[in-house]
């Protein structure tokens, strides 16, 4: 009796006023073919759409489209991943350095989680030794209730794509601040210094 007592206090505390049970079950990034979303800065806007599925890697993922550029994502219950492949061309040639799908976003969302992930392999192209590393760093930062959308939560992302030669190092780094509503999505980021808002989207 004294254990129903105090397992019936944690989900009081624990599920009470911040409805964590009701948000790990909510959607917060739906993707299925002819979803869009379009968001606006002050000077430019971003149509991003969901593609017709296909496979690679035998693994089932949609092509979404950021004004033409597309990431290939694939969801489970636990998280979104990114499928990623890193090329070194010699001579006109690609060669696959790295190829594999990797964790984008954790799901379901909770309050200070962090997380990373990373890919790394090396080929040998002509006798060279060319390496390739990919990793991604990310925290919800925060959660907050919008009357227009309900509980949203912030994700800050890092991404670095290394790619090494013994003449050369390449290192690019991107880092994004995301904001998603249940059953909405992302409903706005910031890219560089530019914010963008949702204007409009189509999730029927």
């Amino acid at each position: 009796m004294k254990y129903r007592i105090l397992l019936f206090a944690l989900l009081v505390v624990f599920c009470g006023d911040n409805h964590i049970v009701q948000r790990a079950a909510e959607d917060y990034f739906p993707l299925r073919v002819d979803y869009w979303w379009r968001y606006a800065s002050e000077n430019d806007t971003v149509l991003v759409e969901v593609e017709p599925a296909d496979t690679i890697l035998q693994i089932e993922y949609f092509p979404v489209s950021y004004n033409g550029v597309v990431q290939y994502l694939t969801k489970s219950d636990n998280a979104v991943l990114k499928y990623v492949r890193k090329v070194y061309n010699y001579a006109g040639n690609d060669h696959t350095v790295i190829e594999n799908f990797v964790v984008r976003i954790e799901l379901p969302f909770i309050n200070g989680n962090s997380y990373e992930y990373y890919l790394a392999d090396s080929i040998y192209v002509a006798g060279q030794l060319i390496k390739a590393e990919y990793s991604i760093t990310a925290t919800v930062i925060d959660f907050a209730y919008e009357s227009d959308y309900g509980d949203i939560y912030e994700i800050n992302l890092l991404t670095i794509e290394s790619m090494f030669t013994p003449d050369t190092s390449i290192v690019d780094t991107s880092e994004y601040i995301e904001y998603y509503a249940p059953g909405v999505g992302m409903i706005r980021f910031v890219d560089g210094t530019s914010e963008y808002q949702l204007i409009e989207h189509n999730i029927p």
